[in-house]
Formats: C-alpha cells, structure tokens, sequence
C-alpha cells in the first residue's frame, strides 16, 4: 500500500512548477507536505487573510472570487487538479487577494509559504515556471478586466453562451444543444454583474429567438447561424 508520502510525489509531480525537479527533490519537499480536505461550499481561505502557505489541488475544483464591499462578486477563475493556489501571496508575504471555496468535495495539498521559497531558491528552473503561471494568470485578468471595462452585460453572457456551445454543445436538426448548469445568480458571479440583468438579458435573447431553452433543466439551443449571429454582436 502507497504511503502518503508516496501521493504528495505523485501529485507534486504533476504539477507544471515542479515537474523538472528530481525524484530526491520531490521527496524532499513531501516531507513538509500535508493534506487538507473541504467539503462543497466551504471557504478554503478569504481576501485579506495572511498567507502562510502553497496550495495545492489534488482533487476537486476551487473557484477564485472577488468581493465588493456592496457584496457584489467577481469570479475570477476556476481552479482544478493540479493546479496551484495564492502564489502571489506566497512570495510577497502579503494578504490573499481574493477569497477561495471548494465547488465539489476538494482535496489540497498544503505547503509552507517559507518551503516553497527555498525551493524557488534553490531551483531556478522552478522559480522561472512559477513566473510562467503568474503571467498566464495575469493575462487572463487583463483580459477579464476588458471585458467588465468595455463590453456590455449583454455582450459578455453572449460570450459565454457562445463558448460553452463550442466546448460542450452537440448538433441537433434544432440547432446546437448544450447544457447550462449555472442559475442566474452564479451567472452575475461570473460575469461580473447583478441576477437581474442576467434575467433581463437571457429574456431578451429568447425574444429575439436566439437561444432556447428546453425541459427543466435549463438547455439551450442555438442554431449554427444563430451562434454566428451571437458572436458577431
């Protein structure tokens, strides 16, 4: 039977920032590893909280969020495995910027902030992936930053809906079909806006016959010429 240990290596190994490091220097930094577990719906840590530590996920999806004082939320992104979580932080030895909960049954991975800036230290090639995954990151809230600042609400669940039919939709003689699992309140989460507008919007769409929704559990149909139509506005 594997030891814990053994698990840490495993999933240490497949993540991007350690994946030039020796089978020694796995082992090395799986001592100071530990594992934590949160149930869905459970905040793993909140903005503003002092950071002390890498995160990893071994199982499960994290997702990423932004409060206001007003209460409104931003998603920011989603977290899976073999992801890493609050790399900012960890080097900066600052507060979480934004607040992380556990969206299904989540397993992570917890390493010392102080282990991983030896690590970093001692291994340049490591480091140098660490910079590569704070800049994929920060290419995606600059991108996001120019959706809230530029497009309209409107525009931006076209977007959405647009890209989940290319990622999950399949063909019908009605159109393309794809399965919409967020309600309207965790769409104005995710788009950075208010459930109201999500409705109104997703109202006026219908309207204009470019969307469906069929049965009760919320699929929507999209024609081809219609999901061109959508993207070009």
């Amino acid at each position: 039977m594997d030891s814990p240990k053994s698990d840490y290596i495993r999933t240490l190994r497949r993540l991007p920032l350690f994946t030039d490091l020796s089978d020694a220097e796995l082992a090395q930094i799986a001592e100071g590893v530990s594992r934590l577990y949160f149930e869905k719906g459970t905040l793993i840590f909140v903005e503003g909280d002092v950071c002390r530590e890498l995160l990893i996920v071994e199982e499960g999806t994290v997702k990423i969020v932004k409060s206001a004082l007003s209460g409104r939320q931003q998603l920011l992104g989603i977290e899976r495995k073999g992801s890493s979580l609050a790399e900012v932080a960890v080097f900066d030895g600052g507060r979480y910027p934004a607040s992380a909960e556990a969206t299904s049954s989540t397993t992570l991975l917890r390493l010392s902030a102080d282990s991983f800036r030896q690590t970093c230290l001692k291994n340049p090639e490591t480091a140098l992936k660490v910079f590569k995954v704070l800049a994929h990151k920060l290419r995606h809230l600059v991108s996001l930053v120019e959706e809230l600042s530029f497009a309209t609400v409107r525009a931006r669940l076209i977007a959405y809906l647009v890209r989940l039919a290319e990622e999950n939709g399949h063909r019908t003689p009605q159109g393309i079909q794809f399965q919409l699992t967020e309600n309207n309140e965790q769409l104005a989460v995710r788009l950075g806006t208010v459930r109201e507008l999500i409705s109104r919007n997703l109202g006026r769409l219908h309207g204009d016959k470019l969307i469906e929704m069929s049965g009760a559990q919320s699929i929507f149909l999209i024609s081809p010429s219609c999901a061109m139509k959508l993207g070009s506005i």
